[in-house]
């Protein structure tokens, strides 16, 4: 399958994307070998040293201009041509723009592409409930301090995944999306089935009650496909190891690539389905029973959603991994 022509402005902006994660590695060691091969007066490693400090420490809100947000646009807007992406709501008219929500998005796969191209904020493909309100998809604060990827993620209308934001939107009865299984789900996916790290992620759950946000579970179908990747282990690396320097950096080091061994991703369909609320009482102080009872609501949601959704998604031999 070829790319078609309306869908090329997204292919070099998604590979802006993929690309900015390597280049937020590559950029420091670049630095390094210029110092140690030609000094701390090297030309280039001054100029590197000063573009790096910038895009480290420039305020966010600085790129917040007119024409970056229209090449934002245009970049979102073909995104769902391009895989193609097909949105799913079961019940529409359960979801209202007046109420706040908790969405659990799943699964976070080796990039969770699903998140910039629909649950972005200048997506044509946002759900209306959302696109009327308070709304912001949240990343990990990793995501905010690595240059380049900080302004990109910005600029979908992503925020960092803090207490103190989830608390500020949900306060003023607004909604966010998270991915509860994070870096957990890097560690032990595998290509064979589809995994939601689930089992221990009570903090999305404690502050939606705190807040009365109903919980929302969402599933992106054939997400796991967009890239191929590669995750160190034995003899490289031991798990263990592995683990410790995904927590202590927040992120797991994996080898991401996609058509031609490029950032370009993968053509393949993704449907995204978007399930059914689950109330949940607003409780300032809830105790450890109610968030362990309203986080099996969720996971048994989620499997429910899955197993509905499945087959006529094409992945009927599918199995969902919860942990």
């Amino acid at each position: 399958m070829s790319p078609s022509t309306s869908s090329l402005p997204y292919l070099s902006g998604l590979s802006v994307f993929v690309g900015a994660i390597y280049l937020a590695v590559i950029l420091p060691g670049a630095i390094l070998y210029r110092i140690v091969c030609f000094g701390v007066t090297d030309v280039w490693a001054i100029g590197l040293s000063l573009v790096l400090a910038v895009v480290t420490f420039v305020p966010l809100t600085w790129v917040d201009t007119p024409w970056l947000q229209a090449v934002m646009s245009a970049i979102v807007g073909s995104a769902c041509d391009y895989f193609p992406i097909n949105v799913i709501i079961e019940d529409e008219d359960s979801l209202k723009p007046t109420e706040s929500y908790v969405i659990g998005y799943e699964p976070h796969s080796a990039l969770p592409v699903g998140i910039p191209s629909v649950f972005s904020t200048p997506s044509p493909k946002l759900p209306k409930f959302l696109s009327r309100t308070n709304f912001h998809s949240l990343a990990s604060s990793v995501c905010f301090m690595a240059p380049f990827v900080r302004q990109l993620w910005w600029l979908l209308g992503l925020r960092p995944a803090t207490r103190e934001t989830i608390d500020r939107i949900l306060k003023a009865r607004g909604s966010v999306l998270l991915c509860p299984g994070g870096v957990q789900e890097c560690l032990h996916m595998s290509q064979e089935d589809e995994l939601v790290y689930l089992k221990k992620r009570q903090g999305f759950v404690r502050m939606a009650m705190r807040h009365g946000s109903s919980l929302l579970p969402v599933f992106a179908f054939g997400q796991a496909k967009a890239f191929s990747w590669y995750r160190p282990g034995p003899p490289l690396m031991s798990p263990a190891a592995l683990e410790w320097i995904s927590r202590k950096a927040g992120a797991v080091p994996l080898l991401i690539t996609g058509r031609w061994l490029t950032s370009i991703p993968h053509q393949r369909p993704i449907t995204i389905v978007v399930g059914k609320p689950i109330r949940v009482p607003l409780d300032a102080n809830p105790s450890v029973d109610d968030v362990e009872l309203y986080l099996k609501k969720f996971i048994d949601e989620m499997q429910s959603l899955f197993d509905r959704n499945k087959g006529k998604c094409g992945y009927a031999d599918m199995d969902l991994r919860v942990m």
